[in-house]
């Protein structure tokens, strides 16, 4: 999925879930949740996190990227 792809779901979703509440439970920046989303920064643990937030797999949202754990 793109970005904005990304951003459109998330937004959809906003009633369950949002890059802040995201960001919070993972104790992390919500510029580090934006930068994951952009493809500016890897870490797997937010990428799940936001797939997970839009009820997708992982490697559905970020197919680049090849996961170490379970994709969801």
């Amino acid at each position: 999925m793109s970005p904005e792809e990304i951003r459109i779901e998330l937004i959809k979703r906003r009633k369950k879930t949002n890059m802040a509440e995201i960001s919070r439970a993972l104790g992390v920046s919500h510029q580090a949740v934006q930068r994951v989303i952009d493809r500016e920064s890897v870490s797997e643990r937010i990428m799940v996190a936001v797939a997970a937030a839009i009820d997708q797999p992982a490697h559905i949202v970020f197919p680049e990227k090849q996961f170490k754990t379970q994709p969801f």
